[in-house]
Formats: structure tokens, sequence, C-alpha cells
């Protein structure tokens, strides 16, 4: 499913495998700001112009395997087990939107 093919040196392509990652975006996007998602490595990145933080999934991230999500901004590094990067992964759309409207109440 997800990986690293060591044969031929480049990243399988998963992205029907990361679906989360499509949800957060589609909230955002209802709600007419401008995110942005790009391919990176075998899944996403996602960002919305303006904000500092962005959000991805692939092989890799912290919660892949679950098809769940890693942030970095956003959260506080106090958030983040004290993380300089304020990275924090294992994360649902659900749970990254809401985080979003506290920091950035609409």
């Amino acid at each position: 499913m997800k990986g690293f093919d060591l044969s031929t040196g480049k990243y399988l392509d998963n992205r029907e495998y990361y679906k989360e990652i499509g949800k957060l975006h589609d909230m955002f996007e209802n709600d007419g700001l401008p995110v942005r998602i790009t391919n990176l490595m075998d899944g996403y990145q996602l960002t919305i112009d303006g904000f500092d933080f962005d959000v991805i999934e692939h092989y890799g991230s912290y919660g892949c395997n679950d098809d769940k999500l890693e942030i970095m901004g956003l959260y506080s590094a106090e958030e983040c087990g004290g993380h300089k990067y304020k990275i924090k992964g294992h994360l649902t759309a659900d749970e990254i939107y809401k985080k979003f409207y506290e920091v950035y109440p609409k």
C-alpha cells in the first residue's frame, strides 16, 4: 500500500488511500478560504494562502498509516509536546478544522 520502492528510488503513488486531507480541503473550501492542495511525495500538502501552517499526509507523516494528518504550525509548542517546530501528528480533519477556528475565529 504505502511506501518507498528501494529498487526504483521512488515513492509509490498511494494518493487514493489518503482521504482525510481531501476532507479537510473540502471543509476549508466550503468556507471560501483560499486553500491549496499539492502533491508531496506519495501524498499531499495542504496550505491556505495568508496563514502560516501546513498539513501533510504522505508516507512517513505522523499518522499516515491510519489516514491521519500531520500539521506544522497552528498548534503551540506546548500542545506539540515541546517540539520546537510545532509539529503534531495523528490528527483528524475535524480536529484541525476546529483548531483553525479557535486560532482564527470566523
